[in-house]
């Protein structure tokens, strides 16, 4: 996929840590051109450093500021060129049951895993500022969106809206060329799931882990993996999809 990636301009959220920084990391490797958004300035500064290749650039910004998304989209293709792809991969997750429910806090959960991902394909997509033919658009939902758990209400609203959302723009944009697909996971070891680690302590942890996924524990490689397949012409006939990751489970 190297020939297919070299030199085109990727869009990655959340490029801080966890997948979206590994997102960063194989896209990198295979040629293309970064454009890392996050909140961690110290990290992304670090995270350019340490990428293949070179022209990368990191925007430091709140995903939650609308404004901001579209003034920075703006730069990034004034500076580097048209885009070729659009990773959502910020995200928050936080347990909470009904009667505890913090409205402040959903709204945020809402904010940042969904309603920011509107306004970030709305800039994206305007016209002129993506290759047709070659954009796709790649969201990173969750298993919770279809696993029916408790405490997860908020969260995994959020998470079946993207997939909603993108099944939806997949048809809105197919005739423009552009590609919307999600990818659902399971538990990934990332900084996100450190809390419930830490919870249950490593042996509790694992054993949990093996319990409900046969094939061993989900990385941030194995959904980067994904991603890029989704980005690259290898899966130039798939939109409106949402692909789970769920390492056997059920």
């Amino acid at each position: 996929m190297k020939e297919y990636f070299k030199d085109r301009i990727y869009v990655v959220t959340g490029a801080s840590s966890g997948i979206g920084e590994e997102i960063c990391r194989q896209l990198a490797q295979h040629g293309a051109k970064i454009v890392a958004f996050g909140r961690d300035e110290n990290r992304l500064q670090t995270l350019i450093s340490e990428l293949e290749g070179g022209s990368h650039i990191f925007v430091t910004l709140d995903i939650k500021d609308t404004l901001k998304i579209e003034e920075s989209l703006n730069f990034v293709v004034n500076k580097k060129g048209k885009l070729s792809g659009l990773v959502h991969s910020a995200g928050i997750a936080q347990t909470m049951l009904l009667r505890d429910t913090d409205i402040l806090k959903a709204k945020e959960i809402l904010d940042i895993n969904l309603l920011s991902f509107f306004a970030l394909a709305k800039s994206a997509l305007k016209m002129g500022r993506y290759e047709k033919g070659f954009m796709s658009v790649v969201a990173l939902s969750s298993i919770a969106a279809f696993s029916n758990q408790a405490a997860l209400s908020v969260y995994a609203a959020s998470k079946a809206g993207l997939n909603a959302a993108c099944a939806s723009l997949a048809s809105e944009y197919a005739k423009r060329g552009v590609r919307f697909n999600t990818i659902a996971p399971s538990y990934v070891t990332t900084p996100m799931t450190d809390s419930f680690r830490q919870i249950l302590g490593d042996d509790k942890y694992y054993k949990k882990i093996k319990e409900i996924m046969p094939f061993g524990e989900i990385l941030p490689k194995d959904v980067a993996q994904l991603a890029l397949f989704l980005l690259s012409h290898n899966s130039s006939k798939i939109t409106g999809e949402c692909i789970k990751i769920t390492s056997g489970g059920v």
